[in-house]
């Protein structure tokens, strides 16, 4: 095999493990996971996990990594800021929210795993672009991120229980779900 087979054949096999660990973790936590069910999950030979990433430790940081790079990759091609932020409120955001409580509540801090997230520092920058004053909008953006991030980290773990408590338990959850985003794309955008 060339090297560039060998590359190829190793981001394949990282991938498909990156792919299968992603909802593992996220429904019953990292630590309740083992690197064997990831490699079943996976179709891949156990001992590729520890020839191309390593630890579980090290899945993990790989798992949140290419969630935020492929972040960072809409939020800066996305047609606009409020496309960016809507992506960030979607179904599949409740994954990654997952990952994170349980890896918090598992003691681990996630940003030791990710460091500054560049994926909140791209979406950041789109409504920096749209905020009107320029002295502050650095800041503002950023705030509005963090505002953004912690609801949709927090719809994303507990918005079927508040759905119910809140008596809207008749109602599709991915309705709620759109009109609980909606609502906070509203907020945000009148900053």
């Amino acid at each position: 095999m060339t090297e560039t087979t060998t590359s190829a054949a190793r981001e394949r096999v990282i991938a498909r493990l990156v792919a299968a660990a992603r909802p593992l973790f996220a429904e019953k936590g990292t630590s309740a996971v083992s690197l064997r069910e990831v490699a079943a999950a996976a179709g891949v030979n156990y001992g590729l996990i520890h020839h191309y990433i390593g630890t579980k430790g090290d899945l993990l940081e790989l798992v949140l990594q290419r969630a935020s790079a492929e972040w960072v990759d809409y939020f800066v091609e996305a047609p606009t800021a409020d496309d960016a932020v809507t992506h960030i409120m979607r179904p599949k955001s409740s994954e990654y929210a997952r990952i994170v409580a349980r890896s918090i509540l598992a003691g681990e801090t996630p940003e030791a795993l990710l460091g500054r997230s560049p994926a909140l520092a791209a979406l950041s920058r789109r409504i920096a672009d749209d905020i009107d004053s320029p002295s502050d909008s650095d800041h503002d953006a950023r705030i509005a991120v963090a505002a953004i991030t912690g609801m949709a980290l927090g719809w994303g773990i507990f918005g079927r229980y508040v759905q119910d408590i809140a008596g809207l338990g008749d109602v599709a959850e991915d309705e709620v779900t759109e009109a609980v985003y909606a609502l906070l794309r509203r907020g945000i955008d009148h900053r």
